[in-house]
């Protein structure tokens, strides 16, 4: 590999920041609550303090470079090599600094950095972050968590186009954004069809393990969280496949390449740790999308209103007793496990003849828009019925589908377990 090959190489991985800053991702003063890595709770409910990152510190030697001074850039990845001697992608950078200051060719083979693919996937990942970091949401919020069930009290977002795993906290049900980490997906890339297409799925998810990472293959790192893929509108969509979880990385390796799984999405061991206590089986969505929509809160807000307005009616329409109204609210294509719209039709209208009053009030409520379909969320709740000859509690998650009418209706409904 020339030297002018290197140059080359230093080129690419900063062409992503030409013409713009590289954003800095140092918590804000007057803002504990958020770090690079955010400040987050640990178990015992300590506060992780605001500190520089690995990630900083890579981006601050590509700052450095870019702006010609050579001098810092070296300084800042020598302390990221000494801190981190796996993190392959900082010894590569390291190299093509030292070769820019003298014209000389460092060993690749004493750095570890491997084959031409390998510097390939390192290129791509430095690329990644630099993507990932010069995102600045604002104030704005991904589209897709409208609101928040008490019991939420993190949620996930994976944006699979930026790599990018996204941490909010649940604030009276609104999700206030408190972390941002680099993530690896499947070798494919994203949209998950079928079993061994190593794809990474788009869809709403909620956490239904913690496996400890003793109890794992090493390359899994410290502890892995499956989801509930395939869910009831991937089985719809006959999607095949299992054994998608959020996990770690080999303990020899720092990081892994953008696409570089079979399908999960992998974080770095560290970082993974500090997310690790915050999520909960049963209990918090995974929300994993492809350049989703930030929108503002206000703009969430009309948004929310409009879901909650269409669960209160068809609420309201069942109490009724009026059991046509009632089933206005579902779809043609409706399904529900194996019941068709007919098939649950003629069900209702034979419970309800029996029906003197009936009382329903719904309560741990969460609303998701559906990544990569447009006009679809994802309602989940607690449900208590009373009736004259029937009580019962349930959790209960609908699909609506919104029509050429603009009109939202049920497409899927079927029990949601929770733990």
């Amino acid at each position: 590999m020339t030297f002018g090959f290197r140059i080359i190489l230093i080129a690419a991985l900063l062409v992503v920041g030409l013409g713009m800053p590289v954003a800095s991702t140092a918590p804000s003063p007057g803002a504990p609550e958020q770090l690079a890595l955010v400040a987050l709770p640990a178990e015992a409910g300590r506060v992780i303090q605001p500190m520089q990152s690995p990630e900083e510190m890579l981006l601050q030697s590509l700052s450095a470079l870019r702006a010609g001074d050579t001098e810092a850039a070296l300084q800042y990845v020598d302390e990221l090599v000494e801190q981190k001697p796996t993190y392959r992608l900082a010894h590569l950078v390291r190299g093509d600094i030292l070769a820019s200051i003298g014209g000389r060719m460092p060993s690749i083979t004493h750095n570890d950095v491997g084959s031409p693919d390998d510097i390939d996937r390192l290129i791509s990942e430095a690329r990644q972050r630099l993507v990932g970091s010069s995102f600045d949401p604002g104030e704005r919020v991904p589209a897709p968590l409208l609101q928040l069930a008490d019991y939420h009290e993190y949620a996930v977002y994976i944006d699979t186009l930026k790599s990018r795993l996204y941490l909010f906290a649940n604030r009276d049900g609104d999700p206030k954004l408190v972390g941002d980490y680099y993530v690896s997906i499947g070798k494919n890339g994203a949209r998950k069809r079928r079993k061994g297409d190593k794809r990474t799925p788009l869809g709403v998810y909620f956490v239904t393990e913690r496996l400890p990472g003793e109890n794992l293959p090493d390359r899994y790192g410290p502890v892995a969280f499956p989801v509930d893929y395939p869910n009831a509108w991937d089985r719809r969509h006959e999607r095949t496949g299992s054994g998608i979880w959020l996990h770690g990385v080999a303990s020899k390796s720092y990081s892994r390449p953008p696409l570089d799984s079979d399908g999960c999405v992998a974080l770095i061991n560290e970082e993974l740790e500090q997310v690790s206590p915050l999520l909960k089986p049963g209990k918090t969505p995974v929300v994993i999308g492809e350049d989703i929509e930030w929108v503002e809160y206000n703009e969430l807000l009309n948004r929310r209103t409009e879901a909650a307005e269409t669960l209160e009616q068809w609420r309201l329409d069942w109490e009724s007793g009026d059991v046509e109204r009632y089933l206005s609210h579902y779809d043609s294509d409706f399904i529900s496990g194996n019941m068709s719209i007919d098939a649950w039709r003629d069900y209702k209208r034979r419970v309800n003849k029996n029906k003197t009053s009936i009382s329903v009030d719904l309560d741990e409520i969460s609303i998701f828009g559906y990544p990569d379909e447009d006009g679809l969320m994802v309602v989940t709740f607690k449900q208590h019925y009373e009736s004259n000859n029937f009580n019962g509690s349930a959790h209960k998650r609908q699909y609506w589908r919104k029509g050429e009418d603009n009109r939202w209706r049920i497409i899927n409904e079927d029990l949601a377990s929770r733990i």
